[in-house]
Protein backbone atom coordinates (compact mmCIF):
# COMPACT_ATOMS: atom_id res chain seq x y z
CA UNK A 1 0.00 0.00 0.00
CA UNK A 2 1.44 3.35 -0.88
CA UNK A 3 2.16 6.11 2.04
CA UNK A 4 -0.89 8.28 1.06
CA UNK A 5 -3.83 5.74 1.64
CA UNK A 6 -1.85 4.72 4.64
CA UNK A 7 -1.46 8.21 5.95
CA UNK A 8 -5.09 9.06 5.33
CA UNK A 9 -5.75 6.02 7.43
CA UNK A 10 -4.16 7.16 10.17
CA UNK A 11 -5.80 10.76 10.37
CA UNK A 12 -9.19 9.05 10.07
CA UNK A 13 -7.94 6.97 13.25
CA UNK A 14 -6.47 9.75 15.21
CA UNK A 15 -9.80 12.25 14.37
CA UNK A 16 -11.95 9.19 15.50
CA UNK A 17 -9.73 8.83 18.42
CA UNK A 18 -9.67 12.28 19.90
CA UNK A 19 -13.42 13.03 19.02
CA UNK A 20 -14.35 9.43 21.19
CA UNK A 21 -12.07 11.17 24.22
CA UNK A 22 -14.21 14.13 23.46
CA UNK A 23 -17.85 13.03 23.43
CA UNK A 24 -16.47 10.72 26.29
CA UNK A 25 -15.58 13.90 28.26
CA UNK A 26 -18.88 15.65 27.74
CA UNK A 27 -21.37 12.57 27.83
CA UNK A 28 -19.44 12.37 31.44
CA UNK A 29 -20.51 15.74 32.77
CA UNK A 30 -23.77 15.37 31.40
CA UNK A 31 -24.29 11.52 33.07
CA UNK A 32 -22.97 13.04 36.37
CA UNK A 33 -25.70 15.87 36.77
CA UNK A 34 -28.06 13.59 35.63
CA UNK A 35 -27.68 11.41 38.33
CA UNK A 36 -27.38 14.21 41.09
CA UNK A 37 -30.61 15.27 39.85
CA UNK A 38 -32.39 11.92 39.96
CA UNK A 39 -31.50 10.95 43.99
CA UNK A 40 -33.88 13.94 44.28
CA UNK A 41 -35.99 14.88 41.33
CA UNK A 42 -37.59 13.01 37.94
CA UNK A 43 -35.60 13.62 34.84
CA UNK A 44 -38.01 14.71 32.64
CA UNK A 45 -35.60 15.46 29.43
CA UNK A 46 -31.94 15.95 28.75
CA UNK A 47 -29.71 17.70 25.81
CA UNK A 48 -26.35 18.46 25.41
CA UNK A 49 -25.84 21.92 22.69
CA UNK A 50 -22.07 22.44 21.73
CA UNK A 51 -21.33 26.37 21.15
CA UNK A 52 -18.77 26.41 18.81
CA UNK A 53 -17.39 29.82 18.29
CA UNK A 54 -17.25 29.77 22.57
CA UNK A 55 -16.26 26.36 22.49
CA UNK A 56 -18.51 25.06 25.08
CA UNK A 57 -20.99 22.67 25.88
CA UNK A 58 -24.24 23.41 27.26
CA UNK A 59 -26.10 20.28 29.01
CA UNK A 60 -30.10 21.09 29.50
CA UNK A 61 -31.79 19.20 32.14
CA UNK A 62 -35.99 19.03 32.90
CA UNK A 63 -36.89 18.00 35.96
CA UNK A 64 -40.12 17.55 38.26
CA UNK A 65 -40.07 18.33 41.80
CA UNK A 66 -43.23 16.44 42.55
CA UNK A 67 -42.55 13.45 44.72
CA UNK A 68 -38.95 14.66 45.47
CA UNK A 69 -37.36 15.41 48.55
CA UNK A 70 -37.14 19.54 49.06
CA UNK A 71 -35.29 20.94 51.69
CA UNK A 72 -32.19 20.41 51.42
CA UNK A 73 -28.97 20.73 49.10
CA UNK A 74 -28.13 18.55 45.57
CA UNK A 75 -24.07 18.79 45.24
CA UNK A 76 -22.73 18.62 41.65
CA UNK A 77 -18.39 18.32 42.72
CA UNK A 78 -18.16 17.77 39.10
CA UNK A 79 -15.57 20.51 38.31
CA UNK A 80 -16.67 24.03 38.30
CA UNK A 81 -19.12 25.28 35.16
CA UNK A 82 -18.95 28.54 33.55
CA UNK A 83 -22.17 29.51 34.71
CA UNK A 84 -25.53 27.59 35.93
CA UNK A 85 -29.02 29.01 35.10
CA UNK A 86 -32.03 27.45 37.16
CA UNK A 87 -35.64 28.87 36.72
CA UNK A 88 -39.08 27.22 37.04
CA UNK A 89 -41.09 26.55 34.07
CA UNK A 90 -44.66 27.86 35.89
CA UNK A 91 -43.07 31.59 36.23
CA UNK A 92 -39.79 31.52 34.18
CA UNK A 93 -38.29 33.97 36.68
CA UNK A 94 -34.43 33.23 37.58
CA UNK A 95 -34.00 31.48 40.35
CA UNK A 96 -30.45 30.90 39.87
CA UNK A 97 -28.92 33.53 42.33
CA UNK A 98 -30.99 32.22 45.11
CA UNK A 99 -30.79 28.70 44.96
CA UNK A 100 -27.67 28.01 42.98
CA UNK A 101 -23.75 28.44 44.60
CA UNK A 102 -20.37 27.86 43.23
CA UNK A 103 -18.75 25.61 45.24
CA UNK A 104 -14.84 24.64 45.14
CA UNK A 105 -15.62 21.26 43.64
CA UNK A 106 -18.44 22.67 41.47
CA UNK A 107 -21.99 23.70 42.40
CA UNK A 108 -25.05 22.93 44.41
CA UNK A 109 -28.43 23.54 44.29
CA UNK A 110 -30.50 24.40 47.54
CA UNK A 111 -34.11 22.92 47.26
CA UNK A 112 -35.58 25.13 50.40
CA UNK A 113 -37.04 27.56 48.35
CA UNK A 114 -38.56 24.93 45.08
CA UNK A 115 -42.12 24.75 44.96
CA UNK A 116 -42.93 21.03 45.46
CA UNK A 117 -45.56 21.04 41.99
CA UNK A 118 -43.44 22.84 39.57
CA UNK A 119 -40.97 21.93 36.63
CA UNK A 120 -37.34 23.42 36.70
CA UNK A 121 -34.86 23.79 33.73
CA UNK A 122 -31.74 23.84 34.61
CA UNK A 123 -28.71 24.96 32.30
CA UNK A 124 -24.91 23.93 33.41
CA UNK A 125 -22.18 25.10 30.97
CA UNK A 126 -18.53 24.30 30.87
CA UNK A 127 -15.61 24.34 28.36
CA UNK A 128 -14.99 21.76 25.93
CA UNK A 129 -12.41 19.25 26.70
CA UNK A 130 -9.63 19.88 23.83
CA UNK A 131 -9.33 22.68 21.28
CA UNK A 132 -8.83 19.87 18.53
CA UNK A 133 -12.31 18.85 19.60
CA UNK A 134 -14.55 20.11 16.90
CA UNK A 135 -11.96 19.95 14.16
CA UNK A 136 -12.11 16.58 14.79
CA UNK A 137 -16.05 16.26 15.12
CA UNK A 138 -16.65 18.37 11.53
CA UNK A 139 -15.47 17.99 8.00
CA UNK A 140 -15.76 21.22 6.07
CA UNK A 141 -15.37 21.63 2.45
CA UNK A 142 -15.68 24.35 -0.50
CA UNK A 143 -15.22 25.13 -3.98
CA UNK A 144 -15.54 28.17 -6.24
CA UNK A 145 -18.19 27.51 -9.18
CA UNK A 146 -17.61 28.82 -12.47
CA UNK A 147 -17.05 32.61 -12.28
CA UNK A 148 -20.33 34.32 -13.66
CA UNK A 149 -19.93 38.21 -15.48
CA UNK A 150 -21.55 39.70 -12.36
CA UNK A 151 -21.00 37.27 -9.40
CA UNK A 152 -18.85 34.48 -8.09
CA UNK A 153 -20.43 31.68 -5.83
CA UNK A 154 -18.37 29.40 -3.81
CA UNK A 155 -20.49 25.80 -2.85
CA UNK A 156 -19.83 25.15 0.96
CA UNK A 157 -20.25 21.73 2.45
CA UNK A 158 -19.68 20.44 6.12
CA UNK A 159 -20.51 17.40 7.34
CA UNK A 160 -20.03 15.24 10.68
CA UNK A 161 -17.24 12.94 10.29
CA UNK A 162 -18.11 10.53 12.95
CA UNK A 163 -21.82 10.51 13.72
CA UNK A 164 -21.92 6.95 15.71
CA UNK A 165 -19.39 8.72 18.23
CA UNK A 166 -22.30 11.49 18.79
CA UNK A 167 -24.86 8.85 19.74
CA UNK A 168 -25.34 8.97 23.01
CA UNK A 169 -27.47 7.92 26.43
CA UNK A 170 -28.09 11.68 27.41
CA UNK A 171 -30.36 13.08 25.29
CA UNK A 172 -30.28 14.84 22.27
CA UNK A 173 -27.13 16.37 21.41
CA UNK A 174 -26.50 19.85 18.92
CA UNK A 175 -23.74 21.03 17.18
CA UNK A 176 -24.44 25.78 17.00
CA UNK A 177 -22.90 27.77 15.05
CA UNK A 178 -20.42 25.46 13.51
CA UNK A 179 -18.15 28.33 11.46
CA UNK A 180 -17.35 28.17 7.97
CA UNK A 181 -14.23 30.62 6.38
CA UNK A 182 -14.13 30.92 2.49
CA UNK A 183 -11.24 33.62 1.34
CA UNK A 184 -13.08 35.44 -1.52
CA UNK A 185 -10.34 36.93 -4.08
CA UNK A 186 -10.68 40.50 -5.04
CA UNK A 187 -6.97 41.57 -5.44
CA UNK A 188 -7.37 39.95 -9.31
CA UNK A 189 -10.39 41.97 -10.15
CA UNK A 190 -9.59 45.27 -8.68
CA UNK A 191 -6.25 44.72 -10.80
CA UNK A 192 -8.61 44.63 -13.86
CA UNK A 193 -10.46 48.24 -13.10
CA UNK A 194 -7.50 50.40 -11.08
CA UNK A 195 -6.47 52.36 -14.11
CA UNK A 196 -2.31 52.02 -14.99
CA UNK A 197 -1.74 55.75 -14.22
CA UNK A 198 -3.03 55.13 -10.59
CA UNK A 199 -0.63 51.26 -10.13
CA UNK A 200 2.47 54.15 -11.30
CA UNK A 201 1.28 56.46 -8.90
CA UNK A 202 1.08 53.97 -6.13
CA UNK A 203 4.62 52.29 -7.25
CA UNK A 204 6.64 55.32 -7.27
CA UNK A 205 5.19 56.63 -3.91
CA UNK A 206 6.31 53.45 -2.30
CA UNK A 207 9.79 53.90 -3.60
CA UNK A 208 9.84 57.59 -2.45
CA UNK A 209 8.96 56.68 1.06
CA UNK A 210 11.45 53.87 0.93
CA UNK A 211 14.49 55.76 -0.88
CA UNK A 212 17.43 57.32 1.95
CA UNK A 213 19.66 58.55 -1.55
CA UNK A 214 18.86 62.72 -1.80
CA UNK A 215 19.64 62.31 -5.36
CA UNK A 216 17.25 59.36 -5.92
CA UNK A 217 14.93 60.99 -3.88
CA UNK A 218 14.64 64.16 -6.05
CA UNK A 219 14.43 62.08 -8.76
CA UNK A 220 11.46 60.37 -7.41
CA UNK A 221 9.96 63.15 -6.22
CA UNK A 222 9.67 64.66 -9.59
CA UNK A 223 8.57 61.12 -11.27
CA UNK A 224 5.61 60.91 -8.60
CA UNK A 225 4.54 64.80 -9.75
CA UNK A 226 4.35 63.39 -13.07
CA UNK A 227 2.51 59.95 -11.99
CA UNK A 228 -0.11 62.27 -10.08
CA UNK A 229 -0.32 64.72 -13.57
CA UNK A 230 -0.88 61.99 -15.57
CA UNK A 231 -3.49 60.54 -13.24
CA UNK A 232 -5.35 63.86 -13.49
CA UNK A 233 -7.48 66.05 -10.91
CA UNK A 234 -9.21 64.32 -7.93
CA UNK A 235 -8.56 63.24 -4.87
CA UNK A 236 -5.04 62.71 -3.99
CA UNK A 237 -3.39 59.24 -3.61
CA UNK A 238 -3.97 58.82 0.34
CA UNK A 239 -7.36 60.21 0.20
CA UNK A 240 -8.22 56.83 -2.51
CA UNK A 241 -6.32 54.91 -0.25
CA UNK A 242 -8.39 55.68 2.97
CA UNK A 243 -11.72 55.51 0.78
CA UNK A 244 -10.30 51.79 -0.44
CA UNK A 245 -9.41 50.71 2.84
CA UNK A 246 -12.87 51.64 4.19
CA UNK A 247 -14.48 49.05 1.61
CA UNK A 248 -12.93 46.12 2.98
CA UNK A 249 -14.41 46.91 6.70
CA UNK A 250 -16.94 43.93 7.90
CA UNK A 251 -19.46 46.66 7.80
CA UNK A 252 -18.83 47.46 3.97
CA UNK A 253 -17.91 44.99 2.40
CA UNK A 254 -20.90 42.01 3.80
CA UNK A 255 -23.16 44.09 1.33
CA UNK A 256 -21.36 42.38 -1.52
CA UNK A 257 -21.64 38.90 -0.40
CA UNK A 258 -25.02 36.86 0.10
CA UNK A 259 -25.07 33.74 1.79
CA UNK A 260 -27.99 30.84 1.16
CA UNK A 261 -29.39 27.61 1.85
CA UNK A 262 -28.14 26.30 5.19
CA UNK A 263 -25.55 28.82 6.08
CA UNK A 264 -25.92 32.18 7.57
CA UNK A 265 -23.21 35.63 7.14
CA UNK A 266 -21.58 35.74 10.40
CA UNK A 267 -18.65 37.84 9.43
CA UNK A 268 -16.02 38.76 7.04
CA UNK A 269 -12.28 39.93 7.56
CA UNK A 270 -9.82 41.46 5.45
CA UNK A 271 -6.83 39.08 4.12
CA UNK A 272 -3.17 39.85 3.77
CA UNK A 273 -2.49 43.07 1.01
CA UNK A 274 -1.68 42.68 -2.51
CA UNK A 275 1.48 44.67 -2.46
CA UNK A 276 3.15 42.73 0.32
CA UNK A 277 6.21 44.44 0.51
CA UNK A 278 4.64 48.68 0.16
CA UNK A 279 4.63 50.77 3.30
CA UNK A 280 1.22 52.33 1.73
CA UNK A 281 -1.93 50.04 2.33
CA UNK A 282 -3.02 48.89 -0.79
CA UNK A 283 -5.79 46.35 -1.02
CA UNK A 284 -6.22 42.86 0.22
CA UNK A 285 -5.44 39.31 -1.89
CA UNK A 286 -8.83 38.37 -0.27
CA UNK A 287 -11.75 38.38 2.16
CA UNK A 288 -12.12 35.99 4.75
CA UNK A 289 -15.72 35.59 4.76
CA UNK A 290 -17.21 33.41 7.73
CA UNK A 291 -20.48 31.57 7.63
CA UNK A 292 -21.96 29.26 9.82
CA UNK A 293 -24.59 26.29 10.45
CA UNK A 294 -26.33 24.16 12.87
CA UNK A 295 -25.56 20.24 12.72
CA UNK A 296 -27.37 17.45 15.03
CA UNK A 297 -27.50 13.74 14.29
CA UNK A 298 -31.10 14.44 12.62
CA UNK A 299 -29.12 16.51 10.16
CA UNK A 300 -25.49 15.68 9.70
CA UNK A 301 -24.72 17.64 6.87
CA UNK A 302 -25.55 21.28 5.57
CA UNK A 303 -24.75 22.62 2.23
CA UNK A 304 -24.74 26.56 1.18
CA UNK A 305 -24.03 29.17 -1.36
CA UNK A 306 -22.05 31.79 -0.61
CA UNK A 307 -22.48 34.97 -3.61
CA UNK A 308 -19.96 37.88 -4.10
CA UNK A 309 -21.50 40.41 -5.96
CA UNK A 310 -18.35 41.38 -7.68
CA UNK A 311 -19.83 43.97 -10.26
CA UNK A 312 -21.55 45.72 -7.73
CA UNK A 313 -18.29 45.67 -5.84
CA UNK A 314 -16.17 47.00 -8.97
CA UNK A 315 -18.68 50.12 -9.54
CA UNK A 316 -17.69 50.91 -5.85
CA UNK A 317 -13.68 50.91 -6.01
CA UNK A 318 -14.58 52.65 -9.32
CA UNK A 319 -16.57 55.59 -7.97
CA UNK A 320 -13.66 55.61 -5.53
CA UNK A 321 -11.12 56.02 -8.48
CA UNK A 322 -13.17 58.52 -10.67
CA UNK A 323 -13.73 55.89 -13.26
CA UNK A 324 -16.71 54.12 -14.66
CA UNK A 325 -17.15 50.62 -14.69
CA UNK A 326 -19.25 48.70 -16.48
Amino acid sequence: MSPEPIEAMAAVSKGLAIAAKGMEELTKHASKVREAIQGTFRVLDQEITISCPEKTERISIAFEASGGVLGRKVRFPFGRPNRVLLRPLKSLSDITGDSVTNTSEGFEIDTKGMAGEDIFLMEVEYSLPTDDFLEALVERNSAREVPKDRENEYWMHAELKHPKVLRTKVGKLDLRDVDFSVDVGISEDIKMVIPPTFKREIDIAARLLAERDPRQKTKLGYAHAAAMRARGQGQNLNEILGDLQELFLPDAFKKFVEVTRDFRYSDCVRGVNFYDTLPIPTWPKSMTVVSRTDLNLDRCAAEGLLVYRKSDFLKKVGKILGISVS
